[in-house]
């Protein structure tokens, strides 16, 4: 004898697909947050040498107006340790005239300075923007050893 599915059986079974797929989403997402959240310091980045290193936004515009709008900026990293160091990880800050946070990233410089060295990285594309970003801010999160 075979006895047809009720009705509730029938939604449940057409949801099922659906319930899964968000639940896996937001374990996902769960884990992902949480395995890229960081309570220390920084992958990668060394915080004795760090300390040590000193940077400085000598310049910058927004390139590509009305299309991409990405900071372009020139920073001098000098390094005071007595070792070269690598990759200046930087994180800015984009703010309107009146000074509201707009845009926010982190970006990785690829070069190295040498030991007691100041090394100048110009044209560095930190990425993309508010289209109202008149002010920006640039904070040095750390660096990395240079093997």
């Amino acid at each position: 004898m075979f006895l047809a599915p009720t009705t509730t059986a029938r939604k449940f079974r057409k949801r099922l697909p659906f319930v899964l797929s968000s639940l896996l989403a937001i374990t996902c997402l769960s884990a992902s947050s949480a395995l890229l959240s960081s309570c220390g310091a920084e992958i990668g980045v060394d915080a004795a040498l760090s300390k040590n290193v000193y940077m400085e936004l000598v310049d910058w515009h927004v390139s590509g107006l009305w299309v991409i709008n990405c900071p372009v900026a020139w920073l001098r990293i000098k390094n005071f340790n007595h070792v070269p160091i690598k990759n200046p990880r930087v994180r800015y800050a984009t703010y309107d005239f009146d000074g509201k946070k707009l845009s926010e990233g982190v970006y990785t410089i690829e070069g190295a300075v040498d030991a007691g060295q100041v090394g100048n990285f110009i044209e560095q594309y930190l990425g993309i923007v508010d289209l109202h970003s008149d002010k920006l801010m640039v904070q040095l999160v750390g660096v990395e050893p240079y093997h």
